[in-house]
């Protein structure tokens, strides 16, 4: 099969590979940041599920007598004290809120692995576009030059002809459209290597990129592995907090007691202790209408997921039918229309040298500035589409 190399930069040394601008941007992109910290700080949070709620400590005097308020030994009831409140969670509700954490940590790192994927994609894509371009300014470059030698060369030989001029004048028209094309081709390039630098998180202006067109992989192989989508494992982890969270409003049915424990201290009499346990009441029916609403959630997310990969599915065959018939249109252009094209420029090549038909020729030339286009944007399609199908497997 035929391989297609571009190296569009000054120096060899001073290209770039596609494999580097991915480690690159994989490793030092400040889009990820953020996401890696939010997972680190779960964490801290983890270990914070596993403590116990923060005591309460009161300090109290009682029984101040507004006649004497400093004398603390009129009577029995006068006393100072310290009292110390914990409440102690029962039933497994620590554990109900360390898996919500775990959960929460899960969906964030898949959230980081999304990101990632998204972004190797766009950068592949843009590499992608990049190569097209250059591809394209590389064929218009030699038309231009071919075309310039044409025009020069034919006005030499058929000066005395009348319909010379008319000729003359088309491939000058074919050359400024030509001309045109390409300053808008430079352009689009300049905004698109500033487009790679900061997808890569460094300075790109040359690139290096290797092309060639391997048959694509069944559609089963693909399919198989689209269960490792970054979004579907998403919903998967949005679904996985869902369902402790409904575990956490499940076991809120069930009370936890508060333990108090206080020592009074009293001037003219013996001191004394006191120990108490006290309950929340769930009369109002508070905890079941939220166990009711985590429920509904639980219900709507497990819902988008199969919604989700129902939409990925139908995505999946719209991607693969594009990257196939990307890849027989480079079949056929390569086995059958430049074969024909080739053979044509060979017939008409001996009338341009003997000073006739510059119009044929030129038409000729469209026609194969036509077909390199569709060559160039049928490989282009195919990695581009190729990147697309490989970020919805999960792969980068």
């Amino acid at each position: 099969m035929k391989r297609y190399v571009l190296l569009f930069f000054p120096l060899w040394l001073g290209a770039t590979s596609l494999a580097t601008l991915i480690q690159n941007a994989e490793a030092t992109h400040l889009s990820f940041d953020a996401i890696a910290q939010r997972v680190s700080a779960f964490d801290a949070s983890y270990a914070a599920s596993r403590n116990f709620a923060d005591p309460e400590l009161s300090l109290s005097i009682s029984d101040i007598q507004f006649d004497d308020p400093t004398n603390r030994s009129i009577e029995p009831m006068q006393y100072s004290a310290v009292t110390l409140k914990q409440k102690i969670p029962y039933f497994g509700k620590r554990d109900a809120n360390s898996d919500k954490i775990n959960a929460q940590k899960e969906k964030f790192g898949v959230t980081l692995e999304s990101a990632k994927v998204k972004l190797i994609e766009a950068l592949k894509i843009t590499a992608y576009t990049l190569w097209q371009i250059e591809e394209e300014l590389k064929i218009r470059d030699a038309s231009i030059k071919l075309t310039e030698q044409n025009i020069q060369f034919y006005t030499s030989y058929t000066i005395s002809q009348s319909n010379a001029h008319l000729q003359i004048m088309s491939a000058e028209l074919f050359l400024a459209d030509l001309k045109i094309k390409k300053n808008a081709l430079e352009k689009k390039r300049s905004g698109l290597y500033k487009k790679l630098s900061y997808l890569s998180a460094m300075e790109v202006d040359s690139l290096e990129l290797s092309m060639d067109m391997p048959t694509p992989h069944e559609r089963e192989h693909y399919k198989n592995a689209l269960a490792n989508n970054s979004t579907y494992k998403l919903k998967e982890a949005q679904t996985k907090e869902a369902n402790a969270e409904l575990h956490i409003k499940e076991l809120a049915a069930y009370v936890d007691p508060s333990v108090q424990i206080g020592y009074y201290r009293r001037e003219s009499f013996k001191d004394y202790a006191s120990v108490g346990v006290a309950f929340s009441l769930p009369i109002y029916g508070t905890q079941k209408y939220q166990e009711e609403a985590s429920k509904k959630e639980l219900l709507a997310t497990k819902s988008e997921t199969l919604d989700y990969k129902n939409l990925l599915d139908a995505e999946f065959e719209e991607k693969y039918a594009i990257l196939e018939s990307a890849y027989q249109t480079y079949i056929i252009l390569q086995n059958d229309s430049f074969k024909a094209l080739d053979h044509m420029f060979e017939l008409t090549n001996t009338s341009i040298q003997n000073g006739t038909d510059l119009v044929v020729y030129t038409e000729l030339l469209q026609k194969k500035l036509t077909l390199d286009a569709q060559n160039i944007e049928a490989i282009a399609l195919y990695y581009k589409t190729l990147a697309s199908v490989e970020a919805m497997i999960g792969e980068k």
